[in-house]
């Protein structure tokens, strides 16, 4: 695997989990000399916390939520408010079986790490500059001029995939993979930040972003809240859009430190509570949220494409960090199969499937999570509801309440299904294509 993130680490973690013989060694090729997540929290829905149960980290992970969250009850999602007023209003408290479950990213990183280390061998400062596929496996190059050989190579490496752009620039031209090699912006810049809640509680007591997850919305800009790290600190993440820069290149630094001015301009008399909360932020950073258009294909022969390297999406589901371990357990899944996955002849097999199953389902959700983030800024794509101007305070409850449930019906997945699911799907695409293996049709295919 290229890329010691979530994704990677997530692969590792299910293939200690599903492979008890101990038949695929895992190595991890990491750019970086140091494994760290920058980054503050993290979402993990229903499906993505069943997937983490099992594979046997439940245990660990409950020991750094917060003490009341039960992740198998019906929980408050987020309370949803229309706050680009001086005088802000609620608009509908969302509630979802299992909730939604927030953890500091570098936490679990710390388990996955935990897990995974029984499987793998982790090798930082490795790289990777170039990969070629030959009958023997697939012979990588890194910057300081060693090379590996490995059966499988799994591109786990980011939304600037190095190993997305060597897969795709290899494959045919009039296929039209070029415009998915590199991210585009999203039009959204997220000012982000971690408050202690002891300091929001000086500034503003009582302040309901220190007891409950809070969606704060106007016009074509939105702000989620939640507490991580056991209730001590409140994640931010302050969403302004401008919809004539999306799928624009993003020439500039993607993450910067700013003044506190940049980023309270953007909320210009929004609710008093919003501005308390934001100038409670240390030291807010700007990040360019950029995506990838949808990839064509996300593996092919013995390269395939994880997480961020294959649909890196806007975070307006949450949903990004689930999907890479949606990747990788879905994978591991597939290579567990002992039974016909029994040498390395078999992993344009193993590919073809995982492609099959993964490249809908990631893409669809790459393109739901740019409406949703539409939504969240009280603006309907389908142009379902009427216009709404920027510090409106008339507007009547029942349109801001339906673009709010419109948004709620896309997040229902997240609660009402399970990857098992998709995996089962795998399993017998697996077994019917290995059963016609022989024919021609599926090697060609393969």
């Amino acid at each position: 695997s290229s890329g010691g993130g979530i994704g990677g680490l997530t692969l590792a973690s299910s293939l200690a989990w599903f492979d008890k013989g101990k038949r695929i060694d895992v190595d991890i090729y990491e750019a970086a000399d140091v494994l760290e997540e920058i980054g503050a929290g993290i979402h993990i829905w229903p499906r993505a916390w069943n997937l983490l149960k099992g594979i046997g980290l439940e245990e660990d992970m409950i020991k750094v939520l917060p003490d009341q969250t039960k992740p198998e009850e019906t929980a408050l999602v987020f309370q949803f408010r229309k706050s680009d007023q001086p005088s802000g209003q609620s608009i509908y408290d969302m509630y979802a079986k299992g909730g939604m479950v927030r953890v500091h990213r570098a936490d679990l990183q710390r388990i996955l790490m935990k897990h995974a280390s029984a499987a793998c061998k982790l090798h930082l400062s490795s790289r990777l500059v170039s990969c070629t596929e030959k009958d023997d496996g697939v012979h990588l190059l890194f910057e300081d001029g060693s090379t590996k050989t490995c059966d499988l190579l799994v591109g786990a490496d980011g939304i600037k995939s190095t190993v997305r752009r060597l897969f795709l620039e290899r494959q045919p031209p009039e296929q039209g993979h070029g415009e998915s090699i590199e991210p585009v912006w999203s039009g959204t810049y997220a000012y982000r930040g971690l408050v202690p809640k002891t300091l929001l509680d000086e500034k503003l007591p009582g302040h309901r972003a220190s007891q409950v997850p809070v969606m704060y919305c106007g016009k074509s800009k939105h702000i989620v809240v939640y507490p991580v790290s056991h209730g001590k600190l409140i994640n931010v993440v302050a969403c302004a859009h401008d919809r004539t820069k999306e799928e624009t290149p993003y020439d500039g630094v993607s993450v910067l430190q700013v003044t506190h001015e940049e980023m309270l301009s953007k909320f210009d008399n929004w609710e008093p509570e919003v501005r308390a909360l934001l100038e409670c932020i240390p030291r807010p950073s700007r990040w360019a949220i950029q995506n990838l258009r949808p990839l064509k294909v996300y593996g092919k022969g013995r390269v395939l494409l994880l997480g961020d390297a294959a649909h890196a999406m806007t975070p307006h589901q949450g949903a990004g960090a689930g999907q890479a371990m949606e990747d990788a357990y879905t994978l591991a899944y597939v290579l567990s199969h002992s039974d016909i996955v029994k040498s390395t002849a078999q992993m344009p097999l193993v590919t073809h499937v995982y492609n099959a199953i993964r490249q809908p389902f990631g893409n669809n959700v790459l393109d739901t999570s740019r409406i949703c983030g539409r939504l969240s800024g009280l603006t309907d794509p389908d142009k379902q509801f009427p216009e709404i101007n920027e510090g409106d305070d008339t507007v009547p409850h029942e349109v801001l309440e339906g673009i709010i449930l419109k948004m709620e019906g896309l997040w229902k997945w997240l609660w009402d299904s399970s990857v098992e699911d998709r995996c089962e799907e795998a399993s017998s695409m697996l077994r019917r294509i290995h059963g016609s293996a022989n024919s021609e049709y599926v090697k060609s295919k393969l």
